[in-house]
Order: C-alpha cells, then structure tokens, then sequence
C-alpha cells in the first residue's frame, strides 16, 4: 500500500480542511458527556485530539505516519505517539475511544478481530467506542477535490474501484503546487453486520448512526457507536 499523502501532512491538512471535525467531536462527546480521557486512533494530523483536549479531555492520538505526528504535535499540547492497530502504544483505558477516517477499513480482513480486540481492551467499564467504516461503492468516474495549499494551489482526483472479496482499490493523482504525487490504498470495505457482530462478541452495546453531512467524505459511511455493557 503506497500512504505517499501521509507524507504530506500540509497537502492532508488543505485537502481535509473542509471535514466538519468540531460536530464529529461533538457527536462524540454527546454519547459519554462525562469524558476525562480519550483515545484518538488513526488521528492524521491531530485535529479530532486538539478539539478533545480544548474540550477539557485528557487526549492521545496514535497515528501510524510519524510525519502526520509530528504535525500534530506542532498544533497541540495533547500527547501523540506513532503507532498502529493492534500493537497500540498506550496503556490504561479511556472512557473514550475514537477511530476516525475509516481507519477500520485499511485492515486485512483477518486483521479486523485482532484490532477490535485491541480497541475493546483500552475501553473503561462504561466507555464507548466509536468508529465509522465506509462501502466503498464502484465509482463511474473521478471526483476532484482542489485546496489551497502550502505551495499554492493543490487537488486531488481520486477513484475507487471493487475487487473480489470485499477488497477495494483507492487511487489518487494529488497534485500540490508545480509537483505531484500517486497515493494508493488497499482496503477492505467491511459489511456493517460484520462489524456490528464483532463489537458485540466483545461485550459492546452496538447501536448504527451517520455523521452529520459530511461534504469530505464518500456515500455509504456507517458510524458504530459501542458502549461497554
């Protein structure tokens, strides 16, 4: 899988300034109002972690590009660590755990029961989980996304296509400036039953909601809200 955009954590930020961070943080802290720690996993460049620490929350953000971290740790004073599903990189648990960006779907599919064994173990008694996953349908053609950027003018035109076996290939051409860059992403577009299953044989409460609109984001997006019973 070629990230390349994970090395560009500018170009990220331009391209995803538009995603509504501050209602998904609410959305979240809306389900456990009484929330002193939270767990960020897969936080790109920190804004969901910021929002939560400027909210009064005690936040760590894990993030498997070092790049996007140490654009994080340039906005905020909340704690950011390199790290991956299912080897997290934090001890203890945390009222709140939140996997944004459709992280779930870059696992393998016999990586998703490992990984969702490794969220569920860092949820305190009476936490929630929270973490969306997307279909991924067949597109007929590209869509564009332009931004500016910090070496002017960047775009992204991105196209998916489905494989066999619930595998999905993500394909963009990102320009940024005078240069250019391919990013791929192999994923797998996981069936909501699945999941939903998953987090319940792991003692969760499972309940499926939507974002608000979410203008950066694909059709077909699912939310699992999980409440440790």
């Amino acid at each position: 899988m070629d990230r390349v955009l994970h090395d560009h954590p500018a170009v990220y930020d331009a391209l995803y300034a538009r995603k509504p961070y501050g209602e998904e943080v609410a959305f979240v802290l809306e389900r456990v109002p009484m929330a002193e720690r939270a767990l960020v996993v897969g936080c790109g460049t920190g804004e969901h972690t910021r929002q939560l620490e400027e909210a009064g929350v005690d936040a760590v953000g894990v993030d498997p590009s070092a790049a996007m971290v140490r654009r994080a740790r340039e906005k905020s004073d909340a704690e950011f660590l390199v790290g991956s599903l299912p080897e997290l990189p934090v001890s203890g648990r945390f009222d709140l755990v939140m996997v944004p960006f459709t992280l779930v779907n870059c696992l393998e599919p016999e990586e998703l029961a490992p990984a969702l064994s490794a969220l569920a173990d860092r949820v305190a008694e009476g936490g929630v989980l929270v973490l969306d996953t997307d279909e991924f349908p067949e597109m007929e053609a590209p869509t564009l996304r332009t931004a500016s950027g910090p070496e002017g003018d960047c775009a992204r035109l991105l196209q998916c296509r489905r494989l066999e076996d619930r595998r999905v290939c993500m394909d963009a051409l990102v320009f940024d400036g005078s240069s250019w860059f391919v990013d791929r992403h192999l994923l797998t577009a996981f069936d909501d039953e699945t999941v939903a299953l998953s987090l319940a044989e792991r003692g969760f409460v499972v309940k499926r909601l939507d974002w608000d609109a979410d203008e950066t984001a694909m059709a077909d997006r699912s939310v699992f809200v999980a409440k440790r019973a």
